[in-house]
């Protein structure tokens, strides 16, 4: 059984995995990511500024951050996005559209956070219907059936579970196809992700699921141009 760790952070490369998306918070963290890769062929970075963090950014960073892309073409964007319940939105969308703008223009994958603000993501990916939508990995997703609906609609979404919410049941699994579904340990050590394929086998009544998942992973790393 192969499995690919969709998204975790610099504290935390499961021991278990045959790769792990490493998605950068801040600046500091891209140098991190990029040492970690050098020393752990599992290790596939995502380069970005979370919006928890957006008081770090400094002037230029969008720049910065597209030279580090265009230096190597298997890295990725990430973990950027919305969160409701911090504060300057405004500041924060400012933020993600820098950043959204980087992914699209260089077809790089994207590493979404979301908490409270989807009316504002679902407005900005209105706005780019007829350009080009990188695939987009919409990390920890378990949200109601209204958004699920609407993020159906596009079709480089891919859906990444951690084990919470699988077992849980909320965000409406049986909705998602398995070819869009991916798996992480959003950096926690608790979150096994055996586990979480054998839940998922158990509710999609499918014994290929970790063979799909892990194809579905490959191909958003290839979206973020991995030969």
């Amino acid at each position: 059984m192969k499995i690919i760790d969709a998204h975790t952070h610099i504290d935390y490369i499961a021991p278990d995995v045959d790769g792990a998306v490493c998605c950068a918070c801040t600046e500091s963290d891209w140098q991190k990511i990029i040492y970690l890769m050098k020393n752990d062929k599992r290790v596939y970075g995502a380069f970005g500024v979370h919006p928890w963090f957006i008081d770090s950014v400094q002037d230029g960073f969008d720049n910065r951050l597209e030279k580090l892309l265009l230096s190597n073409s298997n890295y990725m964007v990430g973990e950027i996005g919305l969160d409701k319940y911090k504060p300057d939105m405004e500041k924060q969308i400012e933020v993600f559209m820098k950043q959204f703008d980087i992914a699209i223009n260089l077809k790089r994958s994207v590493s979404l956070h979301c908490v409270g603000a989807w009316d504002r993501i679902l407005h900005i990916l209105k706005q780019y219907k007829q350009i080009y939508l990188p695939k987009i990995v919409v990390h920890n997703f378990n949200e109601n059936d209204a958004i699920l609906k609407q993020l159906l609609k596009y079709e480089n979404i891919f859906f990444s579970l951690i084990k919470n919410s699988v077992y849980d049941r909320n965000n409406r699994i049986e909705q998602i196809q398995l070819n869009i579904i991916l798996i992480e340990t959003d950096g926690k050590p608790e979150f096994s992700l055996r586990d979480v394929l054998m839940k998922l086998v158990q509710i999609k009544k499918d014994k290929t699921v970790p063979e799909i998942i892990y194809t579905n992973t490959i191909g958003v790393l290839k979206y973020g141009q991995i030969t």
